[in-house]
């Protein structure tokens, strides 16, 4: 199934309130990893409608690498993976300062 990134944040749907603010809590402690939110091409009822995608970059000297962390269409699990994210970078944080 094909899907098509939604880059424009506020095209998102009502209900994802939760992860767009562990996406931006996130992006605030560490600016490396980004939600992505894509929505089915084609109106197929056997797949789902959104798919969200998380993506973590690592900078190297010859250039950047695209990790993708956790591709699902379940927001729970997200969120939940978000949480564990926020979690360990603000205890990361802490330890710095």
């Amino acid at each position: 199934m094909l899907y098509a990134a939604v880059h424009d944040h506020r095209a998102w749907p009502l209900g994802l309130e939760e992860l767009e603010y562990l996406k931006k809590k996130l992006k605030h402690l560490n600016c490396n990893y980004r939600l992505d939110l894509e929505v089915r091409m084609f109106a197929l009822s056997d797949h789902p409608e959104y798919r969200y995608v998380l993506l973590k970059w690592e900078h190297y000297a010859k250039g950047n690498k695209r990790i993708v962390l956790l591709e699902t269409h379940d927001m729970e699990q997200m969120a939940s993976a978000l949480k564990m994210l926020v979690s360990i970078e603000e205890t990361e944080m802490k330890q710095r300062s």
